[in-house]
């Protein structure tokens, strides 16, 4: 009888560990299977890993139009000195230009009245150099104006490639 209790004894004791070692086990793979957490988890980390090298792109490519801004910055500017400048030569070369076409005017207009032959050969032979300078002084005020009009369309140019970084730059910051 004795053995017949510890036959039983150790036969529940075996069941007694198998049974806690397949629940033990069994909560084991329950957590690596549990599609809810697991999936999630890494979902999520996926999700964040896209998020940042979104943002790192974003980021980067905003330095990028950052410095092309600053760079059609310096070329609007430049242009912007040019253009001016080429107004004021233009201004100074129409006005010099209008200043000999009144001293030739004034010339013209003297010769019939004067009557002394020296004073007369004086104005007639001033009158081809001063139409001369003339010449030359409309011809350098159309290239000025050539230079102007060529300034002018330049810095529109500038100015709608600078409008378009802008708005690159406001998309991608909307983003």
């Amino acid at each position: 009888m004795r053995a017949l209790g510890r036959t039983v004894a150790w036969t529940a004791l075996a069941l007694a560990i198998a049974g806690g070692a397949t629940v033990v086990f069994g909560q084991g793979r329950a957590q690596p299977a549990d599609p809810g957490s697991l999936a999630a988890l890494t979902s999520e980390v996926r999700e964040l890993r896209l998020a940042v090298q979104q943002l790192a792109q974003t980021q980067s490519q905003t330095q990028a139009l950052g410095v092309y801004l600053s760079v059609q910055q310096g070329r609007v500017l430049q242009v912007s000195a040019q253009l001016e400048a080429a107004r004021k030569e233009l201004d100074s070369t129409a006005s010099a230009a209008n200043d000999m076409a009144a001293k030739l005017a004034d010339l013209e207009e003297q010769l019939p009245r004067v009557s002394d032959a020296g004073e007369r050969s004086a104005i007639q032979s001033e009158i081809p150099v001063i139409r001369r300078e003339q010449r030359l002084l409309v011809a350098r005020e159309q290239q000025a104006r050539n230079r102007e009009l060529e300034l002018s369309q330049s810095l529109q140019a500038e100015e709608s490639r600078w409008s378009t970084l802008i708005s690159r730059l406001e998309a991608l910051t909307q983003r």
